[in-house]
């Protein structure tokens, strides 16, 4: 007998939108104490540092842009009285995808600058705490409402949909979709944000 996409149990419900939830605050966690420790002027960690930002920063805008254009407007049909709700969450992703530019430049910068790492710091710190609260909002105010919203066989928060999403917006550039649930579950590689190369070139 087959079994609907994340029917089984209630714990599989949107559980692409938890996982992608857990490696951002575990990935955003140990950030500000990384980019305070560029003031001792190293421009190698530097690099390495704003590597793992922009990828933080990429997954975070195209998680964003996956909400507003396919999960919000599901919400928005089916329960109306979220709109305001909705409209303050796309608020705050805007305000989010700004800050992360922000921070990126802010990094960019202590190569030439490093005097100036715990400036960039305290924004990255901002922007974790920021991240965080959103969450804990589309946790306990909007997953509850997908679950009655949403059936259990639509396609919709599930781990395939939010990896789609990844892969289409390229946030592992020019590497596999295979990349991007290994970021997932084990987290920025080795001492690099970078994921391990593929065997071979991305396939189109």
């Amino acid at each position: 007998m087959s079994i609907a996409p994340e029917a089984a149990s209630p714990l599989l419900r949107f559980s692409g939108i938890r996982l992608v939830y857990t490696a951002l605050r575990r990935d955003l966690a140990p950030l500000p104490g990384r980019i305070d420790a560029l003031g001792a002027g190293r421009p190698a960690a530097v690099a390495e540092t704003l590597t793992q930002w922009r990828l933080i920063a990429r997954v975070l805008t195209a998680h964003h842009a996956y909400e507003d254009a396919d999960l919000w407007p599901v919400l928005r049909v089916r329960r109306p009285e979220l709109r305001l709700l909705l409209n303050r969450l796309e608020s705050d992703h805007h305000r989010i995808d700004h800050d992360l530019t922000v921070v990126t430049a802010m990094i960019g910068s202590l190569a030439r600058d490093p005097e100036r790492a715990w400036m960039a710091a305290a924004a990255a710190e901002a922007v974790k705490e920021t991240v965080d609260a959103h969450l804990r909002v589309e946790e306990a105010q909007v997953l509850p409402e997908l679950a009655r919203a949403v059936e259990p066989g639509e396609h919709l928060g599930t781990l395939g949909a939010s990896l789609a999403a990844l892969d289409e917006a390229d946030v592992f550039v020019g590497r596999t979709p295979g990349d991007a649930i290994t970021w997932l579950l084990d987290g920025l590689a080795g001492d690099s944000a970078a994921p391990t190369p593929s065997a071979g070139p991305r396939s189109s």
